[in-house]
């Protein structure tokens, strides 16, 4: 008498993820993503691996993937890191290429030594595109007066989310999200509503992105292993999602609908 195998829990689970993923996979392909990863140290080193191993994978996927890569852990570690998980990354600054240029910012905006971001030239990150390379990039520029200066990492990750008009902007920091002013996590914003959330404009950058054509920013935690393939590949986001307002407005509306008893 043939006995048929009994399905393992675990198994079961595990195919049940991967069908799940299936139609995120087939909905970014070739879209891209803007990872902007602002932890000031490698802190734990599963999370640390598990981000190699997910860009990496993400990228082997069909995802077109760009990370700003800032804080005291070297360009080439994280390249490194990618690379032994099967990925292909390679280390940039804002300098080759001139890619990312700096200019007098006005009066009433300068900080920074009086710099913001002029000219972001994309060519360069296009043709390792084209090449199937994942540039991991240190946010250095060059200056009006041809010296080299650190950029802020955010503002330029958000720049160039808006230049490429990419689908995503993923902010990774050491929190969970969001937080309004009870310092509750909120899950899902419009970019109205967290532009007035952000006290003294902390979140400008992120609502500009939006309002430039950036498909949606989510912040989630760094410190979490797995965190960017639960947060691109599965229903519920795990950290903040911040959508354009139209759109915010239209989840919102179904979200009702969908929940309202027949």
């Amino acid at each position: 008498m043939s006995t048929a195998l009994a399905p393992n829990a675990l198994g079961k689970e595990q195919a049940q993820v991967l069908a799940e993923a299936l139609p995120y996979i087939h909905a970014f392909h070739g879209k891209t993503f803007v990872i902007d990863y602002e932890r000031s140290n490698v802190g734990h080193p599963v999370a640390w691996n598990s981000l190699g191993r997910d860009l990496a994978l993400l990228s082997l996927v069909g995802l077109r993937l760009v990370v700003i890569h800032r804080g005291n852990v070297l360009n080439a570690e994280l390249v490194s890191l990618i690379n032994r998980h099967g990925g292909r990354a390679a280390g940039l600054t804002g300098v080759d290429g001139r890619f990312l240029q700096l200019r007098t910012a006005p009066m009433e905006a300068q900080c920074n030594g009086g710099l913001e971001i002029g000219v972001i030239d994309t060519t360069l990150l296009q043709m390792h595109f084209a090449k199937g390379f994942l540039p991991v990039i240190r946010p250095l520029a060059s200056a009006p007066d041809g010296q080299v200066h650190p950029a802020d990492g955010a503002q330029v990750a958000a720049a160039l989310a808006a230049h490429l008009r990419a689908s995503k902007l993923i902010v990774m920091r050491d929190a969970a999200g969001l937080t309004d002013a009870n310092g509750q996590i909120v899950h899902r914003l419009s970019a109205t509503e967290a532009e007035t959330l952000g006290a003294e404009g902390r979140n400008a950058h992120l609502v500009r992105a939006l309002r430039a054509g950036v498909g949606a920013v989510h912040v989630v935690d760094a410190r979490r292993p797995d965190v960017l393939l639960l947060e691109i590949l599965t229903r519920e986001s795990r950290g903040t999602l911040v959508l354009p307002d139209g759109l915010a407005s239209l989840v919102a509306t179904s979200a009702r609908y969908l929940s309202t008893d027949e």
